[in-house]
């Protein structure tokens, strides 16, 4: 199964791929932290599991603070391209590629909001152990 873990290795290496040199904080900091940085959460809209699959639709939300609170524009613009164009159709995670359904963008208070919806559809059916049945006879 693949988890969510794994899914968020999977959008960070892609971000310190594209991105060297600019770190990813993985606390919810709201003072004394580098700029620029980037943060990333999972969020889960919906989980729903069912006999045989798990079906989970998520949403990442990828933060960019810019070096400069006040000459901001430019570089939020260029983080803005490269991550439409790093997480536009696609992603692999783990042995799966995972297809974005939507993404959004803004800038508020001087800091990138990047965000994408995305589906995982998985196989959870359990591997049976014992003996497999073979012919059954019975007496009239």
């Amino acid at each position: 199964m693949l988890t969510r873990a794994q899914i968020n290795r999977a959008i960070n290496d892609k971000i310190k791929a594209e991105f060297a040199g600019i770190p990813i904080q993985s606390s919810d900091v709201e003072e004394g932290f580098l700029r620029p940085s980037f943060f990333v959460s999972l969020e889960t809209r919906r989980a729903e599991s069912e006999q045989h699959f798990l079906y989970r639709d998520l949403t990442c939300r990828i933060r960019f603070f810019p070096t400069s609170e006040n000459q901001y524009k430019e570089e939020v613009y260029n983080v803005q391209d490269r991550l439409e164009q790093l997480f536009g159709l696609n992603f692999a995670a783990g042995n799966q590629f995972i297809t974005i359904d939507a993404a959004e963008t803004d800038v508020y208070d001087k800091v990138l909001h990047y965000d994408f919806e995305f589906s995982c559809v998985e196989s959870i059916a359990v591997k049976e152990d014992g003996d497999i049945m073979e012919e059954l006879v019975y007496n009239d």
